[in-house]
């Protein structure tokens, strides 16, 4: 049995999958996503001691229900949903487990059909636009699809795997009509392909998706497992491209820019490099971004900045974690400084495109949680611990509470001082402590000069193993659990004799 329950526990680290109670882990959801106006059938991969489970979504427009059998449950997802990745949990008697990741879509979605692991039984998609939901199940799986192509037609083909906290890091190939390969697609934003293919004869084409660990590792061989899920959308045309989350000008190189700015910047030519000028007061800061990764474009920035004799200042590229170039400058001089924003590897055209932003830092801090998920045991004391995350200087007094529990289980507001970098909540059980799990947020709160500003403690799903983007980064939505011992419930019950 303890070589039994070191396995699971092995197969779960390995996967990033949290270990809940006794051999129980929950990976991730297959299908990963439905449409809106329709009833989904679901499987979480894992392991299941207990079922039926509860299961919870803060979206309103989904309802789920367990089946009875083990790890499968429905999603009945209202034609009024709204479309985007959602956070589904499942609960046990004992446990909450991760965040798995749902997808609303309007897209009409099917299902891949096994066998298609060769060219020859490839599944035929007779329309598209579809979206397929597919697993690779299995070590050195692979899927094929068959795809009929006009000449001078083009197929957008985007998969989402990674996204989805699936363990892989996903490749696309296309195959002729002749069967010769013709194009491939790999790493976008994150580790998930994105193919444009403009068909150059008409007939059948072949699409093949194939994966290694998204894990790095000197291993390359293709890999599968139950976990090894993906999204992937058809459409025929060129995709819209994504938009920036706030309208701007473009910027107009060579110029002057007058700090603060925020402008819309894209590369027309082959190892093109932008030019931009800006002054700042003497002594003052200026933060200067391009911002492109984090936009979902496939630019790969790069920025110089030079003094106002021309001299290279300091060449920035990513900026760990993200892959957009960052710099705080303290300025020395009443001369213009000089900004240029170049493509790592020259490449142009209208999807490479960028977000130049210089603006003056101001205090500021984003509360952090480490853990989404706390558990309350019997005479021990929880602690709840928040990151204040101060940024530029902020030293302003905070007041952070607990908001979204029921009675019995609230803990009082916290006064943080001034200079604090961290405040932790404290609890203990008693017997009139209320069972079960419990989401909570946390809400900072500072007010400043008769002004008041509030944000929610997060929790991030990236980590220093992280390699990009997931569909869903963070939650501020955290869990309380809490399963009363035996010892509680007999003194529980002779509270209650006694009472008349």
């Amino acid at each position: 049995m303890r070589t039994s329950k070191v396995k699971a526990g092995l197969f779960c680290l390995l996967y990033g999958i949290q270990l809940l109670s006794g051999n129980q882990c929950w990976a991730v959801l297959h299908p990963a996503g439905g449409q809106v106006g329709t009833s989904v059938e679901i499987i979480a991969t894992g392991k299941h001691d207990e079922w039926p489970a509860q299961l919870w979504s803060a979206h309103k427009g989904l309802k789920l229900e367990a089946l009875e059998k083990k790890g499968y449950f429905k999603a009945t997802i209202s034609k009024e949903a709204k479309t985007g990745p959602i956070l589904i949990r499942i609960l046990d008697k004992k446990q909450v487990s991760t965040a798995f990741t749902f997808v609303i879509s309007k897209q009409k979605e099917t299902l891949e059909t096994e066998p298609n692991n060769q060219i020859s039984n490839a599944q035929k998609i007779k329309k598209i636009p579809t979206l397929i939901n597919g697993r690779l199940e299995k070590k050195g799986d692979m899927d094929f699809y068959h795809i009929q192509l006009k000449k001078g037609q083009v197929l957008s083909a985007k998969l989402d795997g990674y996204s989805l906290r699936s363990p892989i890091d996903p490749f696309l190939h296309i195959h002729g009509p002749d069967g010769y390969e013709t194009a491939i697609a790999s790493d976008t934003h994150n580790l998930d392909p994105h193919l444009i293919y403009k068909a150059d004869e008409s007939g059948q084409h072949t699409l093949q998706v194939f994966a290694i660990k998204s894990k790095a590792s000197a291993d390359i061989s293709f890999t599968g497992t139950s976990d090894a899920v993906y999204r992937l959308e058809l459409i025929l045309g060129l995709p819209s491209m994504p938009e920036m989350a706030v309208n701007h000008e473009d910027c107009k190189t060579p110029s002057e820019l007058a700090v603060p700015v925020t402008c819309a910047g894209h590369f027309s030519k082959p190892g093109e490099k932008n030019e931009f000028k800006f002054k700042a007061d003497k002594g003052s800061q200026v933060q200067i971004r391009i911002e492109a990764h984090q936009l979902h474009y496939p630019t790969d920035p790069v920025m110089y900045l030079y003094d106002s004799s021309g001299k290279l200042i300091k060449e920035i590229d990513d900026n760990k974690p993200s892959r957009d170039p960052s710099y705080l400058l303290k300025v020395g001089s009443k001369e213009p400084y000089g900004v240029e924003v170049a493509e790592r590897y020259g490449r142009s055209g209208k999807a490479f495109r960028y977000r130049l932003v210089l603006e003056t830092p101001e205090p500021d801090f984003s509360p952090t949680l480490a853990k989404d998920i706390h558990i309350l045991k019997e005479e021990k004391t929880l602690e709840i611990k928040i990151q204040l995350n101060r940024t530029n200087g902020h030293k302003t007094p905070l007041y952070a509470e607990i908001v979204g529990l029921p009675e019995g289980l609230q803990m009082e507001g916290l006064d943080i001082p001034a200079d604090a970098k961290d405040a932790t909540f404290k609890m203990q059980s008693d017997i009139n402590t209320p069972t079960g799990h419990h989401p909570f947020q946390i809400r900072v709160t500072e007010k400043s000069e008769g002004q008041e500003r509030q944000k929610l403690a997060i929790y991030s799903f990236q980590t220093a193993a992280s390699r990009g983007d997931y569909l869903i980064n963070d939650t501020n939505q955290a869990w309380l659990s809490y399963n009363r011992t035996s010892k509680q419930v007999q003194d529980a019950t002779k509270i209650e004799k006694k009472q008349p």
